[in-house]
């Protein structure tokens, strides 16, 4: 195996990496540059990366996000995306922001200056996407911000860009999230949504994989969102100029 190219980042130690990426860029060697023919088609790769500077003798781990180090919390590094693994080939999609001979530029890699580029991928919306995948909590969100930034990304992956009502939407979600479940993802979610507000309706099923079809995501007539879930209820009053309240019970 040899290298196609190198990661360009401002990012050069593991703790400085925002959690979800940060701005970066992939730049090929001369002579794989013929290999980015026709690449116009796709919006985002798969970037597989060689994590040079991880360990590869430790097949358990507790993953960032879990404040409480003991053994009780071990998981294999194969449930998780710890860079340290037997073979540390690291697997980021990014959205591509501009090609300009040989230099790829993503929207966010999670990948230090340096590390070495192995292979490019398309990513295909008829095999990659998976809308009905489930994954349980791993660890929790750093704070508050950490949270909106995950929430915000997976929105706007669904609806396709982002705007006032999107926001509205992951504000909503952030604060329903931290404040009422103290970080804890839900089990068990219903979501109500009004009728009337298709961006917030793709906002809410791209954070929550509710969807009618299950009887998770229902539609109402009025100026609320209604969460439903295991041990409680929480209601939320849309307000004028994208605003909202959350109403005590």
């Amino acid at each position: 195996m040899r290298p196609i190219g190198r990661v360009v980042s401002q990012y050069r130690r593991r703790k400085g990496v925002p959690r979800l990426g940060g701005p970066a860029a992939v730049e090929l060697f001369p002579e794989f540059e013929p290999g980015l023919h026709r690449l116009e088609k796709h919006s985002h790769l798969w970037v597989l990366a060689w994590l040079d500077q991880a360990e590869r003798n430790i097949l358990q781990v507790i993953p960032r996000g879990i404040p409480e180090r003991s053994d009780a919390h071990l998981h294999g590094v194969f449930a998780v995306r710890s860079p340290v693994r037997p073979n540390p080939i690291g697997l980021t999609l990014g959205r591509i922001l501009r090609v300009a001979g040989p230099r790829i530029e993503f929207d966010r890699l999670d990948f230090l200056d340096g590390t070495p580029v192995i292979d490019l991928k398309p990513y295909f919306l008829s095999r990659d996407a998976v809308y009905a995948a489930r994954n349980q909590q791993i660890g929790r969100p750093a704070d508050r911000q950490a949270l909106r930034e995950s929430l915000r990304m997976q929105a706007v992956n669904f609806h396709g860009e982002d705007g006032p009502e999107l926001e509205l939407a992951v504000d909503i979600y952030t604060d329903f999230r931290a404040e009422v479940l103290d970080y804890v993802e839900p089990g068990d979610l219903r979501v109500t949504v009004p009728l009337g507000r298709p961006v917030l309706i793709d906002a809410f099923i791209g954070m929550t994989r509710c969807t009618p079809g299950r009887g998770t995501l229902q539609f109402g007539a009025s100026a609320e969102v209604a969460f439903g879930y295991e041990g409680g209820a929480a209601l939320y009053r849309l307000l004028p100029a994208h605003g909202f309240r959350r109403l005590e019970p």
